[in-house]
């Protein structure tokens, strides 16, 4: 062991500090309003919906964790692709993680003002003012150089298993009665795969963790435990929400986005469950919006320092805080946002759309993977993925769009580059 990483194992986190944060970083906005959104559009085959999600994660966490064996030092997912499918590839991933953070984020405020005007009872403005002061709050404190602390984070995740837990012990006595709602039907199948693209948002996170893992006392031997805890106990909770929620509201009746509020509804004392609902679904967005904006601004400027982006977005304050990037943020922030306050109907489709993009990069990573180890029973085991994704994103229709064309613009932008350097 080299002394740097006998110093990574005095100082990095333990697996039972690090489990939290896992969960945490595959949770975020997605738990709040996917249990809901998938129940509404897959009716009673969501649960087939969400046991087939998680069974796709599996053989990608034994592909990631052989991504942090190779690069324990945090590299991640562009390293991973660069090494199978060659630099243009590997070079794209930025592009990507930009994109769908400009869709995703925005998309997750919304829910979050929808939450507040809701448990208020008001309306659009309401809403359109909470997820404003969301991303506000986000930009505002990475400016400042303020990094969430490991406790916030903490407190945040335990809120959030707290606020699930206890909607469905509530849910618990109409359960039985209930299960019919999402008894599986076999001639309605269609909608497995689109749905899949839709439920994916909820373990977008999992790429994340490979970032994480570099804070761990022992990259190489936590990764796995970690994530797979961090995977267990989120299937678990979305699959007992969504039940919860058939059991307690009829599927014409449900809202897409707020339906953990409108469950909450059926809980006395109504007020009080409404109202810590709402303030934990606020915080929660809050912080996911905090994280996120301060690893994509970082990330931004790595791929200006690096030639990816414009070079200007790389320059940093004295004290290491990459506001052109942030700004650059910002405005991406308002236009989409000006597009879900002129048509408020879209906000599940563009977090499909957004979770289409984190789909095309694992199908990278899985080909990338593959090309690197050649056949063995882990890389097999996500080759069979390829198809299942693939068909997912097919059958999604109109939602893959911007996926493709995301990839398809990096890449010709990468292959220009590269021949303007070359020339």
């Amino acid at each position: 062991m080299t002394d740097r990483q006998v110093d990574a194992a005095r100082t990095g986190l333990s697996r039972r500090q690090a489990i939290p944060l896992a969960i945490g970083s595959v949770a975020g906005s997605g738990i709040l309003f996917l249990p809901s959104a998938v129940y509404a559009e897959t009716g009673s085959n969501s649960l087939l919906v969400w046991l087939l999600s998680t069974v796709v994660c599996l053989p990608m966490l034994l592909m990631f964790e052989d991504m942090v064996r190779a690069n324990p030092d945090g590299d991640g997912i562009e390293a991973f692709i660069r090494t199978g499918l060659g630099r243009a590839f590997g070079r794209c991933v930025p592009l990507m993680f930009l994109s769908l953070v400009i869709v995703g984020l925005p998309s997750g405020a919304m829910v979050a003002g929808r939450y507040v005007a809701q448990a208020v009872g008001a309306g659009g403005l309401v809403a359109v003012l909470a997820a404003v002061a969301v991303l506000v709050a986000a930009v505002a404190s990475n400016l400042a150089g303020v990094k969430t602390s490991t406790r916030v984070q903490n407190a945040g995740t335990w809120a959030l298993v707290l606020m699930a837990a206890v909607l469905i012990v509530a849910a618990i006595p109409g359960m039985r009665t209930g299960l019919p709602a999402v008894t599986p039907d076999l001639t309605e199948l269609g909608v497995l795969l689109p749905g899949v693209v839709l439920a994916f948002w909820a373990f977008a996170g999992f790429e994340n963790l490979t970032f994480l893992s570099k804070e761990f006392r022992d990259p190489r031997r936590d990764f796995l435990p970690v994530s797979a805890t961090a995977l267990g106990v989120y299937g678990v909770f979305t699959i007992l929400l969504t039940v919860a929620i058939a059991v307690r509201i009829p599927r014409s009746e449900v809202d897409e986005v707020t339906g953990l509020l409108q469950l909450a509804q059926t809980i006395q004392p109504r007020q009080l469950v409404v109202l810590v609902v709402t303030v934990i679904a606020f915080g929660a967005m809050v912080l996911n919006a905090v994280a996120w904006v301060w690893g994509v601004s970082r990330l931004v400027q790595g791929a200006a320092t690096s030639g990816i982006l414009p070079r200007g977005l790389s320059v940093t304050t004295a004290n290491g805080v990459p506001r052109r990037a942030i700004f650059l943020l910002s405005g991406l922030f308002a236009l989409v946002g000006v597009v879900l306050v002129t048509w408020p109907d879209v906000i599940v489709d563009a977090v499909a759309t957004a979770s289409a993009i984190f789909i095309v990069l694992y199908l990278l990573s899985i080909i990338s993977y593959a090309r690197v180890r050649g056949f063995t029973v882990r890389s097999v085991l996500n080759l069979l993925l390829l198809g299942v994704l693939g068909v997912s994103l097919v059958q999604s229709g109109w939602r893959s769009i911007y996926a493709v064309v995301v990839l398809a613009v990096a890449l010709v932008v990468q292959v220009v580059q590269s021949r303007r350097t070359s020339a």
